[in-house]
């Protein structure tokens, strides 16, 4: 990794997002980009006068921003002002980037905000999705997969954001055959002796897809997998998701997985997103 982006606006999650991503550039001896794209909409209302005071007062608090991350790391900071939309100005300059980084929404921190959304699903770059304030390095990650090839990027994901912690690889059987299994006649016994049957392969297959990688640790459980996994994040005290969304190869318009998108949306802590290349297809 040798570019972070991070994208951030003037509000305290903006400065959340800068020093996150000032902990990732350190721990890769990367440079880092601030972006902050003025967005001439939200004066849309206001004088010229009044928009050209906008700006500048913009202009020089994101200058603070980058002054105060620059006395806090030795890495290479630089700062970016573009005007116009975020999310394309953003997608743009990241294609020089290894990582982007943003926030959650400014509102209501719970939320993924429209623009890291957009991002998501838009920019070919890996994405981390911050929720927290950052203390230290990621210290216990939960990786999702789904036992296909794509989604080993989470778990590659995982260990390039936080080496050395502890990282545990989530599989999600889905129950809902099990009600199938109910109506076709079949009593509660047999239903849960196939569960059961069921999530030792999964378990199986599990460990043996992550094989590859040590120290990781296989979990399945059950359920719907936004809620279950996120669920289980919590349970299991992680300050990490992450997940594989599979985009559009050539083409620019990137279709962000469902399962990916809603635990981004559900996750209590940072989440992030690996951009894995795949066939488009259009909706």
């Amino acid at each position: 990794m040798k570019n972070v982006l991070a994208a951030v606006d003037l509000t305290p999650v903006g400065r959340r997002v800068a020093d996150r991503a000032r902990l990732v550039a350190e721990e890769h001896d990367s440079s880092l980009t601030l972006v902050h794209v003025f967005d001439p909409a939200e004066g849309v209302l206001l004088a010229l006068e009044e928009m050209a005071l906008f700006k500048r007062t913009a202009t020089e608090r994101a200058h603070e921003l980058a002054e105060w991350v620059r006395g806090r790391t030795s890495v290479h900071v630089d700062l970016v002002i573009p005007s116009g939309n975020p999310t394309a100005h953003i997608a743009r300059i990241a294609k020089g980037a290894d990582l982007i980084v943003a926030g959650t929404s400014s509102l209501d921190a719970g939320k993924v905000g429209p623009v890291t959304r957009r991002l998501a699903r838009k920019a070919r770059t890996g994405l981390l999705a911050v929720r927290r304030q950052p203390r230290r390095s990621y210290q216990r990650v939960l990786a999702t997969v789904d036992l296909s090839d794509a989604s080993q990027a989470a778990l590659d994901l995982a260990s390039e954001l936080a080496p050395g912690a502890e990282v545990f690889a989530a599989y999600a059987l889905v129950s809902r055959f099990d009600q199938m299994l109910i109506e076709t006649g079949r009593s509660s016994s047999e239903v849960e002796k196939m569960h059961v049957h069921r999530m030792a392969r999964a378990k199986e297959a599990l460990e043996k897809f992550v094989s590859p990688y040590p120290g990781v640790k296989p979990v399945v459980v059950s359920g719907p997998p936004s809620t279950a996994l996120s669920e289980m994040a919590r349970r299991r005290s992680v300050d990490l998701v992450t997940a594989a969304s599979k985009g559009s190869g050539g083409s620019s318009l990137v279709l962000l997985g469902t399962v990916a998108e809603e635990v981004m949306e559900a996750a209590h802590c940072d989440v992030a997103i690996a951009s894995v290349d795949g066939p488009f297809r259009r909706p």
